[in-house]
């Protein structure tokens, strides 16, 4: 589903094998003696997308320590106690009484076919019964998550024992995707309308990824959130807002981290790559996308 898709990096045809010509975008960002390296992940994948270009690969050998949105590997159990505040309704409702009832019955259908039960589904808020879906169709898809590129490093991260650090908490993450507040029924509607597509639209994703394709990265976000008010909500709360949040930590990471974001944090006006520009760091592509686009 489209703006799903987006959210999850989409989650923002077959998916075509890497072209020598065509690498996925992948940057050295310097200022003094401070280098970094940036990659812009997808957060599902196959077999097809490895190995990785050689520039990635040698940087992730030279790199000291993996930065990620989240460290996944070091979430508390009282963290994951907590998490039920935000995607679980606690007004002593369930989501049959925060529905309309049209829409509540295509939930129901929706999540039937993904093997989600009403049971399943009653105690959740709007906005995290969407992602429930979108991950559950996925899961059921030939994109798997443990092939997407930020897993892909996640584990080779513990496999090595080399260091993780996230920008963000989980709970602080899931405040973001919450903070769609009145707008989740219409997250959920949009979701429900994209799920049947969610398979060529992801495949449309990651062609543009393999090809480091920024233009259409954008495109296919702007198409998305067609919803006036959910474009606003991604744009300014979970890109522009987040990004910014996370260039104020840069200056205090390892040297030679290996860092990998969502993909469409890197792109536009308020993109990492522009903000980065801005403060003085010196922006180097290091692959061979099919089109070089500006990164300001």
């Amino acid at each position: 589903m489209k703006f799903q898709r987006s959210l999850f990096a989409f989650l923002l045809c077959l998916l075509l094998p890497l072209s020598a010509f065509a690498d996925p975008a992948f940057y050295k960002i310097s200022k003094g003696n401070q280098q970094h390296w940036l990659l812009g992940s997808i957060h599902a994948g196959k077999p097809s997308l490895y190995p990785l270009p050689e520039a990635v690969e040698r940087a992730w050998l030279q790199s000291r320590v993996l930065v990620m949105e989240v460290d996944m590997n070091s979430i508390t159990q009282e963290q994951w106690q907590e998490m039920g505040s935000l995607t679980r309704l606690v007004d002593g409702k369930a989501l049959k009484e925060h529905l309309p009832a049209e829409l509540y019955q295509r939930t129901l259908m929706a999540g039937a076919r993904l093997g989600l039960n009403e049971a399943a589904l009653a105690p959740l808020r709007p906005w995290f019964v969407a992602i429930t879906l979108t991950q559950a169709a996925m899961a059921r898809s030939d994109f798997k998550s443990e092939l997407g590129i930020d897993q892909h490093f996640a584990a080779l991260a513990a496999k090595e024992g080399k260091p993780v650090v996230g920008f963000e908490t989980l709970l602080e993450q899931l405040g973001y995707l919450a903070s769609v507040g009145d707008n989740q029924t219409l997250m959920l509607s949009s979701t429900l309308d994209e799920l049947p597509m969610l398979d060529t639209g992801f495949a449309a994703v990651m062609k543009a990824w393999q090809q480091g394709d920024e233009a259409t990265l954008i495109n296919l976000l702007k198409e998305e959130m067609a919803p006036p008010a959910l474009q606003s909500w991604m744009e300014q709360t979970l890109l522009a807002e987040r990004n910014h949040n996370w260039l104020a930590k840069w200056q205090t990471l390892p040297n030679e981290s290996f860092i990998v974001v969502g993909a469409l944090h890197l792109y536009g006006e308020q993109g990492l790559l522009a903000l980065l520009e801005q403060q003085g760091w010196r922006v180097t592509l290091l692959t061979t996308p099919t089109v070089l686009q500006s990164t300001k």
